[in-house]
């Protein structure tokens, strides 16, 4: 082991650690709601780094590890177990506690990536042995500790050749200050650290092993005082909320007055918040308004009246006030839902209320949903009177989204609305309703329908009490929402059911006789058809296949001339230079020989466009579209002929879409298959992957469960329902994140609390006037005017950075202000003050702020500026191009090698902070440095991080965690015994968190799917192999914290279905054998299997069959690695569960040529020693040979003798 300069990195990832108290309270202050203490749990994650470096043997080194010194000082031992240090593993760097990661390209020899094709199933054993992982990198310790558990435990390194390192010192001690921290500044009390985890991990090279990372985890548990019964503020609110909802607002509902004639037209009426800054505007102005009324009298508590947007058309109330006890700011909820109506003067056109809330479309150029403008179709008319009832048509518009309709009736409830014809629920004068494109409605063909005519009827009403009898007037106006993509189909050209009576089979579930009369068996049951197949489309002939086909990092690569909307997420990361994903849904199917392509009747659309592109059928690996004469698509003109076809052989893309829609894709396989093949059989692409499998899809899937769709119905949704699906889901994601930008408020963050407070400072200026006037009282200052009568200020230097933390990827942080307001101080230099995060508009009103939150801090002490007046400046740089910073800075090791080439870096030591929002790098001067220099950028926003959906904030994806792509029963014949076995490969191949099944996940027909693969065990040489498909999903009770699916294959394979003629290795007679043959020949490997095959074949045992060479590439590696290795202990473990038990044969192999990179020239260099060794070991293998040269001469000279010489005497 090697040892070099310490070097120590400590990153701080913290999800949730030290984040528990806030800027303020952004849940609602409750009445009558108060305990004397509040309890929390939170989590904790920190990180350091050794700069160590040890060879890569066994034995090398181990671990040392004490749990509790107080309990027991002695030290558990440990080592890393032998996969660590066989060569088919990667070397790469292993996160902390993570499992070795198979090298594919090492087991060429075994590997076989087409799993029904695999001849050599013992690679399935070979593989396991990776995730039989014994986590020897994991340390754990249970139980409750107060922080004292800190200095109890140990982890260290140690080894035969150097001294001891402890690697867990260093971390012990940060989390043990960050504790006392939050005791101290906080007034925490009883605080508790459970289950403790220390993870290591390390980069793994040839030969060495370096960078050792520990990982240290905890949960902690603490007491923190809450408020006290308050009566006096508890009445105040109460009558605030009392006298908002009585006297300023009333029927839950405020009218506004805008422009919405965005549309250039005066007929219909677009609103909605999230899209509407004028509206929030005149909303802020409601809000002044109100609060003039509202607080009549001198504020008690710093309240003010605040509104977040909940909805297209409705909004909340709260207060934010300053509680007495504590000095934080909390919100009070006054009405969690009031509507926003416009207004107008005319109060005969009651039309004018009537509201339209468009939807979203995809815009292709700016990868951003736009509000969706209605095209005109028929024109409004004049109004008419007919037979004293007054008539008005406001013309027919179509929209290419879903809608709103909202129509607020006047008090006296005389107006009602009506959609085709039937009239709409209301509440608080309330009509609200969904316009959709419904023509794919199955269920109930009577609503299938995109058009929808709208009326409102008024009626005469003198008093409240009077009927709705006599009509006055009618207002008409009609929508089409155009959003279902027209269905094309590719059908099988020469599919004719009707007349092919072998097609006919393959969709029939029942056998008929001749007369075409279902057969029934002798018990009345309808005898089955065995050659039904139910995948196949009745209309086409084929088997569809819905797919996401993944296109590449960049949303410009999905084919040209066609338009499909991304996932938000994707495109953020995009703009932010990070890793991203872009495709589409197609639906994939195989034509045999010619297709006829239509596009069906209903939906019928028009202005529709079609393209075909050619896919490069050898590219296994992506989806790449051919070029022909420097185009990649070709206009295709798609009709409803059934007499039009396409018989040009290849894999082919076609795409439809309308005006402003989104297009369809299809993907059909034309050639000499059979229809009745699924498309990934035919084409297998990694790019190209069974929808619901994909990140996208498992995405949506959430979504529709969410919406009360069953998985069962989910999977039955035809590809264009999917697309209507997908355009709805993308939609909502877009109002979510408008919604929560426009309501953006300071989360709850002790950390980032913290940050800003170093960061406060003593106004040089007010101290030098202060100074100043204590010496001159006589003297007349314009105080005000020359410090802005503030005696504390934010480090000018980090105002920017700062305002980093309160923005969203996108958006300029130059745009937020921070002010120090509220300041008093008393005594020993400490101060008590608020922190306003404003945020400013220029867009906005003029002088337009919004008041992000308020931080509250008291008691706290703050140095005097002028200290570090003398001092030199030290100060780090980040650059602001955000794609390189995001592209080049990935890891932690990148970032610390950008910042450790700028200057001054050695006097400093480099914190990396991590969690659900940002990266930040913290520096701190080393102690040595502290009386010469000053640090000016204490840290540095590095990035800020994106999730990979905005909808499911709190939602992850648990199937990421999993490492298991397939599993092989060997022959396991007892269903509980082999669901067992499936259960423990799944638990042994989580990367962190393990998740359970039946609590967190479920099996799809787990018992059918493993009952299946039992009973159809097969011989490795039988291909192609069975595989039966065994789907992972998220439990239903579970789809608020998690998503995801994932399919595992499932294959039973084994040597040979006959019982072999021993059932324990044990019984194998055969102790050695030996062979010669070049230590650096590439049969090595090959020849050892064919030795033990000939060696137990006497014995009736075939290796190839039953048994597993355990060690075999270890033995091949010391062999080649080592020239005076003689012999070798082979491992034979069984192959198949027919066997049981362990066996070992020794190797001799007698061969000693050298290593092939020692040249004739190297040889000559070698020293005296190597040259005699090499000598000696020759003359070792001559002398048996002179031995028996000789005997062999003595025998011969004897025969010679009495056969000539002595007869000659006689």
């Amino acid at each position: 082991m090697s040892k070099k300069l310490p070097f120590f990195l400590i990153s701080g990832l913290i999800p949730v650690l030290f984040l528990s108290t806030g800027y303020q309270n952004t849940a609602y202050f409750k009445l009558n709601n108060y305990d004397n203490y509040e309890i929390k749990s939170e989590f904790a994650n920190f990180s350091a780094q050794f700069d160590l470096e040890i060879e890569r043997q066994p034995d090398s080194f181990s671990f040392e590890w004490i749990k509790d010194k107080n309990i027991d000082s002695k030290s558990e031992i440990r080592k890393l177990n032998s996969y660590w240090f066989d060569r088919t593993i990667k070397e790469k760097f292993y996160q902390p506690g993570s499992k070795p990661e198979i090298r594919d390209e090492n087991l060429a020899p075994e590997y076989c990536s087409q799993l029904e094709s695999c001849r050599n199933w013992q690679f399935y054993l070979s593989e396991s042995k990776f995730r039989d992982w014994k986590q020897e990198t994991i340390f754990n310790i249970y139980g409750e500790y107060d922080k004292s558990i800190f200095d109890r435990n140990s982890l260290s390194i140690s080894s035969k050749k150097h001294n001891k390192v402890n690697i867990s010192n260093i971390l012990n001690e940060y989390a043990k200050n960050k504790i006392g921290e939050l005791e101290k500044n906080f007034n925490l009390k009883n605080v508790k650290i459970n289950h403790l985890i220390y993870r290591v991990g390390f980069e793994l090279q040839r030969d060495k092993i370096k960078k050792f990372t520990v990982n240290l985890q905890y949960r902690y548990s603490y007491q923190k005082r809450v408020l006290n019964k308050d009566l006096k503020l508890e009445k105040y609110l109460s009558d605030l909320r009392q006298n908002f909802n009585n006297s300023i607002i009333k029927n839950n509902q405020i009218s506004i007055s805008i422009e919405t004639n965005q549309q250039k037209n005066d007929e219909i009426q677009s609103f909605s918040l999230t899209s509407s800054p004028k509206g929030l505007k005149e909303i802020e102005k409601k809000v002044a308004e109100f609060s003039s009324k509202l607080f009549k009298e001198r504020k008690k508590y710093n309240e003010d009246l605040h509104f977040n947007v909940i909805g297209d058309t409705q909004i909340e109330f709260f207060i934010r006030f300053k509680h007495p006890q504590d000095k934080n700011f909390y919100n009070f909820q006054l009405n969690n839902k009031v509507n926003v109506h416009l207004s107008f003067k005319g109060k005969d056109k009651f039309w004018k209320r009537l509201t339209i809330i468009p939807g979203n479309i995809y815009d292709p150029k700016t990868y951003e949903s736009k509000i969706d403008e209605p095209v005109k179709i028929s024109e409004p008319k004049t109004e008419t009177n007919e037979g004293g009832v007054q008539k008005i048509y406001g013309g027919k518009w179509e929209y290419h989204n879903k809608i709103k309709l909202n129509f607020i009736t006047n008090p006296d409830e005389n107006e009602i609305l009506y959609v085709n014809g039937n009239p709409i629920d209301v509440l608080d004068l309330n009509f609200d309703y969904d316009l959709e494109d419904l023509r794919l409605e199955q269920k109930n063909q009577q609503n299938s329908t995109n058009s929808y005519k709208i009326e409102i009827k008024k009626f005469k009403k003198d008093n409240k009490i009077q009927d709705n009898s006599e009509l006055v007037a009618v207002y008409e106006i009609e929508f089409v929402i155009k959003a279902t993509n027209s269905i094309m189909d590719i059908k099988w050209f020469a599919w004719d059911p009707k007349n092919n009576k072998d097609q006919q089979k393959l969709i029939e579930p029942y056998l008929k006789d001749q007369n075409g009369q279902i057969i029934y068996d002798q018990f009345g049951v309808k005898v089955k058809n065995p050659e039904y197949d139910p995948l196949i489309d009745v209309k086409t002939g084929t088997k569809k296949q819905i797919v996401w086909v993944s296109t590449g990092k960049n949303p410009n690569s999905i084919p040209e001339n066609s338009n499909f909307a991304q996932l938000p997420s994707e495109i953020s990361r995009f703009n932010l230079g990070l890793e991203s994903e872009f495709g589409f849904i197609a639906e994939a199917s195989v034509s045999g020989k010619g297709a006829n392509i239509v596009l069906n009747s209903n939906p019928e659309n028009d202005k529709v466009s079609s393209f075909r592109y050619l896919v490069d059928s050898d590219n296994s690996e992506n989806f790449e579209i051919l070029s022909k004469n420097g185009q990649k698509s070709e206009k295709f003109d798609i009709t409803n002929s059934t007499n039009k076809y396409f018989s040009i052989g290849g894999v082919w893309l076609f795409s439809s879409k309308f005006d402003k829609g989104l297009s369809s894709y299809k993907i059909v396989s034309i050639g000499e298959n059979s229809s009745s093949q699924l498309f990934n059989d035919v084409f297998p692409n990694k790019s190209i992957i069974p929808f619901w499998e994909s990140k996208a899809g498992q995405i949506l899937e959430q979504y529709l469960l969410l919406e009360k769709i069953t998985s069962e119905n989910i999977k039955k949704l035809t590809y264009e329902q999917i697309l209507l699906y997908w355009r709805n889901f993308i939609d909502n994601v877009v109002k979510t994140q408008q919604i929560k930008k426009i309501n953006q408020k300071l989360d709850e963050n002790i950390e980032i609390k913290n940050k800003i407070v170093l960061l406060v400072q003593k106004n040089s200026n007010f101290e030098n006037l202060d100074q100043e006037i204590n010496e001159n009282k006589g003297s007349n200052y314009d105080f005000e005017s020359t410090t802005g009568g503030k005696s504390l200020e934010i480090n000018p230097e980090m105002i920017s950075e700062i305002s980093k933390f309160f923005v969203d990827d996108n958006e300029n942080s130059s745009n937020i202000d921070i002010k120090i307001e509220n300041i008093v101080q008393g005594q020993d230099n400490k101060f008590d003050f608020d922190i306003k995060i404003v945020k400013k508009d220029d867009k906005k009103a003029e002088n337009f702020e919004e008041v992000l939150g308020i931080l509250s801090f008291s008691d706290i002490e703050i140095k005097d500026s002028e200290q570090n007046k003398n001092k030199a400046k030290i100060k780090f740089n980040l650059k602001n191009d955000k794609h390189t910073v995001n592209q080049n800075l990935q890891n932690s090791s990148q970032i610390i090698d950008y910042f450790s080439n700028q200057e001054n870096f050695d006097k400093v030591n480099l914190f990396l902070e991590e969690n659900d929002e940002n990266i930040i790098a913290n520096f701190d001067l080393k102690p040595e440095f502290k009386e010469l220099f000053h640090l000016q950028t204490p840290f540095i926003i590095v990035k800020k991080s994106t999730k990979n959906s905005e909808i499911f904030q709190d939602s992850r994806n648990i199937f990421d965690e999993l490492v298991l792509e397939r599993i092989n029963l060997t022959g396991i014949e007892n269903l509980q015994n082999a669901k067992n076995f499936i259960l423990q490969q799944i638990q042994a191949s989580w990367k962190d968190v393990k998740y359970n099944y039946n609590v967190d996940f479920v099996i799809e027909n787990f018992d059918n799917v493993v009952e299946n693969a039992i009973k159809n065990a097969e011989e490795s040489e039988q291909i192609p192999h069975k595989i039966w498909n065994l789907t992972l999903k998220v439990k239903k009770n579970q789809i608020n914290k998690f998503y995801g699916s994932k399919t595992i294959k499932l294959v039973n394979i084994i040597g040979s279905l006959n019982n072999p003629k021993i059932s324990n290795l044990n019984q194998i007679k055969a102790k050695e054998f030996s062979l010669s043959i070049s230590k650096n020949s590439e049969n090595l490997e090959n020849a050892i299997k064919d030795h033990v095959y000939n060696l137990l074949l006497p014995e009736e045992i075939d290796s190839k069959k039953y048994l597993y060479l355990q060690n075999i590439s270890q033995i091949v590696n010391n062999f080649r690695t080592n020239p005076k290795l003689e012999k070798a202990t082979l491992v034979l473990k069984p192959g198949t569960p027919q066997l049981n038990g362990k066996k070992e044969l020794t190797i001799f192999n007698s061969d000693f040529t050298t290593l092939s990179d020692l040249t004739l020239g190297g040889l000559e260099k070698k020293s005296d020693t190597t040259r005699s060794s090499i000598e000696k070991s020759t003359a070792y293998w001559l002398i048996p040979l002179i031995i028996f040269s000789v005997i062999g001469l003595l025998f011969f000279g004897f025969w010679i003798y009495n056969k000539f010489i002595a007869k000659f005497k006689n």
